[in-house]
């Protein structure tokens, strides 16, 4: 049976992804997902033994399906494609004309054959932190760190919010009005041209800018921030991003494809130089 989660079994979600191959700290972004972003976490129910997880996040006109994962004795039993069609009802159910995800190899059949679309890639690069000095020296072959990346203010908010639509063809005001509270970076100063946002839980976070430059140096802000391997999710389309972070040592770890059910948005790849996360973009 496929129904919504019950709200005390979204804590055990985690241990579902694991036994799934994915990292379990999922669940907290599909609890995020369903608590402040309009979307909801359907579940695969045996007999009372959770078998399966999705969930989607709103977005007004877009939404996106993810964290779908079913433990490994359920598959090829048409379950992934099921919490799908149960994500993708309840998104249109809220007026989302178009439905968008990101689709691991195994995965991308499963969508194919519910009508979603492939149109671009994803990319996640891991690679070190930046240990050297902060007043210059090398960065992305050489060259030296652009200035004007600084911390970011809550009366930049209005102005993140529209690089943020013009970059993804999308309003995701409720997901950057949730999370931007908690602090971010900017580039520009007084006007922004690009913003980076940590994810709470985990990995690079979102990075976008207008301009390659602004989007390199918080790539960059970023790195000096970690003290651990630092990852980045990005469009392939975003030649630029994928070029430096090869030539500071990142590592190709995975791909995915973006894939929409709907008209697609009039999104800009070159301008993300890395998503919150491969769950909604």
């Amino acid at each position: 049976m496929i129904r919504p989660a019950r709200q005390p079994e979204l804590s055990q979600l985690g241990g579902l992804y694991a036994r799934a191959g994915f990292a379990a700290r999922l669940a907290g972004v599909a609890g995020f997902a369903r608590a402040r972003l309009g979307g909801e976490v359907f579940v695969a129910d045996l007999d009372g033994e959770l078998v399966g997880v999705a969930a989607g996040a709103h977005f007004g006109a877009s939404g996106w399906v993810g964290g779908v994962a079913v433990a490994p004795e359920r598959r090829r039993a048409g379950l992934g494609g099921a919490l799908t069609e149960a994500v993708v009802a309840h998104l249109r159910d809220r007026r989302a004309g178009t439905v968008l995800l990101l689709a691991t190899e195994l995965g991308r059949p499963v969508y194919e054959r519910l009508g979603f679309v492939a149109e671009a890639e994803y990319v996640t690069l891991a690679g070190p932190p930046v240990t050297g000095r902060a007043d210059g020296g090398r960065l992305w072959g050489g060259e030296r760190e652009p200035a004007g990346v600084r911390v970011g203010r809550a009366g930049d908010r209005t102005a993140v919010l529209e690089l943020d639509r013009a970059a993804t063809g999308e309003d995701r005001r409720r997901l950057l009005g949730a999370l931007w509270p908690a602090g971010g970076l900017v580039a520009g100063d007084p006007a922004v041209r690009g913003y980076h946002l940590a994810s709470p839980w985990r990995g690079g976070g979102a990075t976008l800018a207008a301009d390659p430059e602004d989007g390199l140096a918080l790539l960059q802000a970023v790195r000096r921030s970690e003290a651990e391997e630092v990852s980045v999710s990005l469009p392939t389309g975003n030649r630029p991003g994928v070029l430096a972070l090869a030539a500071t040592g990142f590592q190709e770890r995975s791909r995915t494809t973006r894939m929409h059910l709907g008209p697609p948005p009039a999104w800009r790849p070159e301008a993300v130089f890395g998503a919150h996360n491969l769950f909604w973009g």
